[in-house]
């Protein structure tokens, strides 16, 4: 009894491992077992190019098929890459060769089956670098609850923009001591998530290519700098989640161009001295660690020099405007800032405007206090804050309701360039879509 009993369970064993080496109908069940689990983001878009972020729930081949069409007619496939246990099954597909200004359908394949239905989703590529271009694109920020109401984005998604900019503080997660890689994967894995964020997926993340930089929490924690440990965990975790534009190995400062507007991403937090350390010339929030040429001061003073952009748009994680007394936004760091100042002045830079978040309300200045126009982004899902500090003077006002860490002050920004009529409107908006706040900008 006991041969017949261990023959076959021997056999069978003998199946399944041979099966495992072999393209067999039994290894194609198997491996196409793997399904997305988060994504797809799109970003690093430029004219002719895109970046597509996915994740399975094991190893795979994943592939991304688009088209012009709705129904994915007529699709062109992208190369095919592999997810792996090292990455936490991440990675991010190039689309190339792509037309300018044209919209996009997409589905993607895990193992080659098809992980989406229709509708499906799209992106639109932007227009060719240095053309006239109108166009709209958002600003969302601050955005701490990790669980909200489906309805949240309607709003914001009803603006239809061309893209968005995800600020700094990209969520929050519980502590998890000792774990430092882990819990900030799982920043981006609540932020990704449908069942925590269907608004955010569904009506942003899946109709809208995005970017985004980091503030202090989702780089470390509260008020972290230079010295922070896990600085280069946390960029690598950055690369893994986020389809960031080219960046250097020292942090995550980053630029695009959209038609004839320049765009310049800054790193307020892995390259900035203790806001402790004496206010002088040695003291930086864009590099700290002295990297010169290869720094991100460097990086931003030729850029601006370089740009033939009409718009020159800087988005900070934290406020330019010095009366905002907050210690480590640009106020704790007044040498710097006045260098910066004098640079853009000194060579004749036009067409400054100034897009931060981090204070928790929306806030918009026509230069009088902020040396260029400037609008602060509320938090999309934050309460009201900057205190004890003070919510600083703004030539346009504040939309600050109820008091400080108590009250709501959600909403989002939008940024309207209009290139027949060569100016920029910024509007600072509350979570129903009603304007707190505008500017034009000429």
């Amino acid at each position: 009894m006991k041969k017949r009993t261990v023959i076959p369970i021997i056999v069978g064993l003998f199946f399944v491992s041979v099966s495992l080496f072999t393209d067999t109908p039994y290894q194609r069940v198997l491996a196409s077992s793997a399904v997305l689990t988060h994504g797809p983001l799109v970003g690093g878009v430029t004219a002719n190019t895109a970046r597509v972020f996915v994740r399975t729930n094991g190893a795979a081949e994943v592939q991304v098929r688009y088209a012009h069409t709705p129904d994915l007619n007529f699709a062109m496939s992208s190369v095919t890459q592999n997810t792996r246990a090292a990455h936490d099954y991440t990675t991010t597909l190039p689309l190339t060769n792509l037309t300018p200004a044209a919209v996009y359908y997409f589905d993607i394949l895990v193992n080659g089956v098809s992980q989406l239905t229709a509708p499906y989703p799209q992106f639109k590529t932007f227009p060719t670098q240095g053309a006239p271009a109108s166009f709209k694109f958002l600003m969302i920020t601050d955005y701490h609850s990790a669980t909200t109401s489906p309805t949240w984005f309607n709003a914001p998604a009803a603006e239809n923009p061309d893209f968005v900019i995800i600020g700094g503080d990209f969520g929050k997660v519980r502590p998890m001591p000792n774990a430092f890689v882990k819990r900030m994967r799982l920043r981006f894995k609540n932020m990704y998530s449908r069942a925590k964020n269907p608004g955010l997926v569904d009506n942003i993340l899946r109709r809208y290519p995005v970017a985004h930089m980091w503030d202090d929490h989702d780089f470390g924690a509260n008020n972290v700098d230079k010295t922070f440990p896990n600085k280069h965990a946390a960029l690598g975790v950055l690369q893994e989640y986020f389809p960031v534009y080219p960046m250097t190995q020292y942090g995550d400062w980053q630029k695009f161009s959209y038609g004839n507007a320049d765009f310049f991403l800054l790193d307020s937090r892995s390259q900035r001295d203790p806001v402790t350390d004496p206010d002088d010339a040695n003291k930086s929030m864009l590099d700290g660690d002295n990297l010169g040429k290869k720094g991100q001061l460097e990086w931003l003073k030729s850029g601006l020099l370089a740009s033939t952009a009409r718009w020159k748009f800087i988005v900070s994680p934290d406020p330019f405007n010095p009366t905002v007394g907050k210690p480590d936004a640009w106020a704790g760091f007044k040498h710097e800032r006045r260098a910066l100042v004098n640079f853009i002045r000194s060579h004749h830079i036009g067409g400054i405007i100034l897009l931060p978040g981090d204070i928790h309300l929306g806030a918009i200045d026509d230069g009088t206090h902020s040396d260029f126009p400037e609008m602060v982004t509320p938090g999309i899902i934050s309460d009201c804050g900057t205190v004890p500090f003070g919510p600083g003077t703004w030539s346009e006002g504040i939309y600050w309701t109820g008091a400080p860490f108590t009250g709501h002050c959600f909403g989002y920004g939008v940024i309207t360039v209009d290139a027949v009529k060569d100016q920029v409107r910024l509007e600072v908006k509350n979570s129903i879509g009603k304007t707190q706040l505008q500017l034009t900008v000429q």
